[in-house]
């Protein structure tokens, strides 16, 4: 069994975590006359960006000699990655670390496009959405490019269901479609323990678990996003909590007294009034002073308090 040994390839160190791009040890592609860095890859921690950079680059300008040999050194990528990043400064910003095999074995698909390859591409562009997410991408069909120079729109990607991948084949830019579909999980809050209605829920409630959210109409949820909120219903214990399943409880409530802010950082006075409306944090409401009868307008800051306008 042949043995691989990883190459990181740095420009610079920095603090914060930094994208990787890493290749297999075998990897099918397309029927295609140019090899660029985008077919081969993935990506982890990337973006938009480091994704239209990969593309820029081109590895074999024939990919056609790879049938003889059907590999490829991993210096020949790297300095291929070199060159790009002297003329690049964006790319060296991004300053992406590089994990190759000392060999790639490429084969090229049995048919004009490799559902392996647009399965890849299609993971580094939702990936760039979210990268704490976890996607499965499944390919149901694959058009018969006219010509072999042919590109994707992941523009109109949808980012989780049923897909059409829009190709455009050609010069004549005429659109066909790859269908398929794209499951996603996501660290959710999940109870565990049951929470009955109008009950508060509270950190220890839950835990975060990765969850499919492929059809679910709400959001996922933080677990600051949960704390403190009102069980919208009865929630069984191993139940994922959706934005539906919480109300929100005012942080004023009308006739509740409420300290009421004036003035700036330097200097700033309270005093107790009364809220004449319901309203969350972010809310604009009125606010009296129960001596002299004036009314206010005043915005919740948090739970009974409010900055005078």
């Amino acid at each position: 069994m042949k043995k691989f040994f990883a190459v990181l390839f740095f420009l610079t160190l920095q603090a914060q975590a930094r994208p990787e791009v890493s290749i297999p040890g075998s990897v099918e592609i397309s029927q295609r006359p140019l090899l660029r860095l985008s077919d081969i890859a993935s990506v982890s921690g990337g973006n938009e960006e480091l994704l239209s950079f990969m593309d820029s680059i081109v590895i074999r300008e024939d990919a056609r000699e790879l049938l003889l040999s059907q590999h490829l050194e991993s210096q020949e990528i790297l300095n291929k990655v070199r060159t790009a990043m002297k003329t690049q400064e964006g790319l060296k910003k991004l300053n992406p670390s590089f994990k190759i095999p000392s060999q790639v074995k490429v084969s090229f698909a049995s048919t004009p496009i490799s559902r392996e390859e647009i399965e890849r591409k299609i993971h580094n562009a939702l990936k760039a959405r979210c990268n704490e997410c976890e996607y499965k991408v499944s390919i149901q069909s694959t058009p018969i490019p006219a010509q072999k120079q042919w590109e994707l729109d992941f523009t109109q990607l949808s980012a989780k269901g049923g897909f059409l991948l829009p190709l455009r084949d050609g010069d004549q830019r005429q659109l066909k479609w790859i269908s398929g579909t794209i499951r996603v999980s996501q660290l959710t809050p999940v109870t565990t323990r049951l929470i009955l209605q109008g009950e508060r829920v509270q950190s220890q409630d839950v835990r975060m678990v990765m969850t499919d959210v492929t059809y679910s109409k709400d959001g996922a949820l933080r677990i600051e996003d949960i704390q403190g909120q009102l069980a919208a219903r009865s929630l069984p214990i191993g139940s994922p909590v959706w934005t539906s399943d919480l109300k929100r409880e005012p942080a004023a409530k009308r006739g509740q007294i409420v300290k009421a802010l004036l003035g700036d950082e330097d200097f700033e006075i309270s005093v107790n009034m009364q809220a004449e409306d319901n309203g969350f944090v972010g809310d604009l409401i009125k606010v009296k002073n129960t001596e002299t009868q004036k009314v206010l307008s005043g915005l919740v800051i948090e739970k009974g308090v409010v900055k005078l306008q």
